[in-house]
């Protein structure tokens, strides 16, 4: 076995431009599929996270406008889906904040803290102050707090839907960093929210978030199966944004199309080589089957010019994946220095793709190997 490789590395380095050239190409192609990939799939992270970030995947919520039930419902799905990784239930209110002359309108949020911190992450965001855990006890957001002029420790007069007015104190402040929730949001516990405007042990809607955001509307369709109040119903983030799902699935289909070309492409490459091979070096192929070299070893050469093309190819395309990868998240940033797209390195994504690309690489030697196995050692010395 060692003589076809002797061979096919001879024939390679007797055209020492071209195979660089091919090499080269090979990296280029796939560092450039390869990236393509990532940044792919870094933009739908990006824009899922983005509209996710203070979103829930899934809400379960009550025609009547809330239920009492709510505790069971819960304790039902954290049981049956696994994939369900958080559960908060909430009680939003519309209301409007007094303060001497003006009145702000605002949404109170009633939360048990603890349920909804991997849906929100609260904790991390309140810079001053703490979690509101008494009653009447408020977070407020960074520009609505400036706005009011208020500060930890001050009591601020909340008006309901009803005309009832409730002081609450604020006990801390946060930065979602989004300014159009830290201008609306009043954050307080659940039990705060209720009383505030006679609930009961009521809340208005349970919150839900999964494993796989993209599988929120199949695991929406199944927990609305196993709920057992006929007017409680479910909407998901899918249903509320398809305008940018079929966007996000559109980016996939050209993603792919394009990647499926770069590959064809440098396939091309490879298959034009090698057969350029057979013909340039037919003369050689066929002296050595008349001193015996097997129609088998033959064909062998050229899966080994292939094989030693690919790895090398692959190899230098690593190299240039992480200089695409680097000066990416260098230079393609915001105004504050962050990337636009958070690119990650997908190890396992990688690996397919140079996988992927390996075997259909190597397969383009079937043709230049079939066409040696039916080179005359005769008729190729004869008309040489």
């Amino acid at each position: 076995m060692l003589l076809p490789i002797k061979i096919a590395w001879r024939f390679l380095l007797d055209k020492k431009l071209q195979t660089l050239l091919v090499i080269f190409g090979i990296a280029i192609g796939v560092s450039i599929q390869i990236f393509i990939g990532l940044v792919s799939q870094g933009l739908e992270k990006t824009l899922v996270n983005k509209i996710l970030a203070y979103s829930p995947h899934i809400t379960v919520y009550s025609i009547s406008g809330g239920f009492s039930d709510w505790q069971k419902e819960a304790d039902k799905i954290r049981s049956k889906f696994p994939e369900v990784n958080a559960v908060s239930p909430n009680v939003n209110i519309q209301a409007w904040i007094k303060l001497e002359k003006m009145t702000i309108p605002i949404l109170v949020r009633g939360f048990n803290i603890s349920d909804t911190e991997r849906l929100y992450n609260i904790k991390a965001a309140i810079y001053e102050g703490s979690s509101p855990v008494n009653d009447n006890e408020v977070l407020l957001g960074k520009e609505l707090a400036e706005r009011l002029g208020v500060k930890v420790g001050d009591e601020i007069s909340i008006l309901s839907l009803g005309r009832q007015t409730v002081t609450m104190k604020i006990i801390g402040l946060y930065d979602f960093g989004v300014a159009k929730i830290n201008n609306t949001w009043v954050i307080s516990n659940l039990t705060t929210a209720q009383n505030f405007i006679g609930f009961g042990d009521k809340v208005t809607g349970i919150e839900l978030e999964i494993d796989d955001p993209f599988q929120a509307d199949v695991v929406s369709d199944q927990i609305s199966s196993a709920l057992s109040g006929e007017e409680l119903h479910l909407s998901n983030w899918k249903g509320q944004n398809q305008l940018l799902v079929s966007a996000i699935v559109g980016q996939k289909l050209v993603t792919l199309v394009i990647q499926f070309f770069i590959m064809l492409a440098t396939i091309i490459s490879i298959v034009n080589t090698l057969t350029i091979n057979v013909f340039q070096k037919s003369k050689q192929v066929g002296i050595l089957k008349a001193m015996g070299l097997t129609d088998f070893s033959s064909s062998l050469v050229f899966f080994y010019q292939a094989l030693l093309l690919s790895l090398v190819g692959i190899a230098l395309s690593l190299g240039f994946l992480v200089i695409f990868l680097r000066g990416f998240n260098k230079y393609i940033v915001t105004v504050q220095g962050l990337p636009v797209v958070n690119v990650t390195v997908d190890y396992r994504y990688i690996a397919l793709s140079t996988l992927i690309f390996f075997v259909a690489s190597m397969s383009t030697a079937i043709f230049p190997a079939l066409r040696c196995i039916k080179l005359n050692p005769i008729e190729v010395i004869k008309n040489a």
